[in-house]
């Protein structure tokens, strides 16, 4: 059975244990927070087929962080593998963070995190509504993506029978579509969204209203202690 969480408690716990990482200095420390960081994808009943495509996806920027860090910077291999895994973590954490929440609990989210800014007239509940929607565009790119490839093959363009110089010189009649795609989308989507009376200044009703409970309020404390006593440790040892 799925654990219902506040979207509150999935941001919060989420940019405490990225602060938390910030702290690690040795590779063992990655080892002692990696459970915790487990936990809290199976507790939030994470899709991990999607980090698993988030893995294959990021092999190309971790190998070249390796070759830049040992060959030009000239790091030790424990400084390179406590940064590579931090990176990685870091992603498996936001990319878990987005595939668990909605639309409308990313947009909730900011705004709650945005709303002391309403004091400066800052039109926060607009901002909150455009960042979620940028967040959830990304999947709609990767879907259109595949899509523009399925019909290429019918046509004959298969890029896994070319080189890699040919695969380089067919790249814009992949990522051209595709913008242009993402771009069209989102001319129809800002049109449905000023049919329904966005930006007009008046005040919206939500569809859900999101309340913190106990166990919210619980599991956001003891993962505040854990990653504050585990950032005192990680400094003392660093000294």
């Amino acid at each position: 059975m799925e654990n219902k969480f506040d979207p509150r408690t999935v941001f919060y716990t989420t940019i405490i244990y990225v602060i938390a990482l910030g702290f690690i200095r040795r590779y063992y420390q990655i080892l002692i927070i990696l459970p915790f960081i487990g936990y809290q994808m199976k507790l939030f009943s994470v899709d991990f087929n999607k980090l698993k495509k988030v893995l294959k996806y990021s092999l190309c920027l971790l190998f070249s962080m390796f070759f830049v860090n040992i060959l030009l910077m000239g790091k030790s291999p424990n400084t390179i593998f406590v940064s590579i895994f931090r990176m990685l973590i870091i992603v498996f954490l936001g990319t878990s963070m987005i595939s668990k929440m909605e639309i409308r609990e990313i947009g909730f989210v900011i705004e709650k995190l945005l709303n002391p800014l309403k004091v400066f007239k800052v039109p926060v509940e607009s901002i909150s509504v455009i960042t979620a929607l940028g967040f959830k565009f990304i999947p709609m790119l990767e879907a259109e993506g595949k899509r523009i490839l399925l019909a290429q093959k019918a046509r004959g363009i298969d890029y896994k029978l070319m080189t890699v110089k040919e695969r380089i010189k067919n790249i814009p009649t992949l990522f051209f579509p595709v913008i242009l795609s993402g771009i069209q989308n989102a001319i129809n989507l800002a049109t449905s969204m000023e049919v329904r009376g966005y930006g007009n200044g008046i005040k919206r009703t939500k569809l859900k209203d999101y309340k913190m409970l106990k166990k919210d309020y619980i599991y956001i404390f003891l993962t505040l202690i854990l990653c504050f006593f585990f950032s005192m440790f990680c400094i003392t040892i660093s000294k």
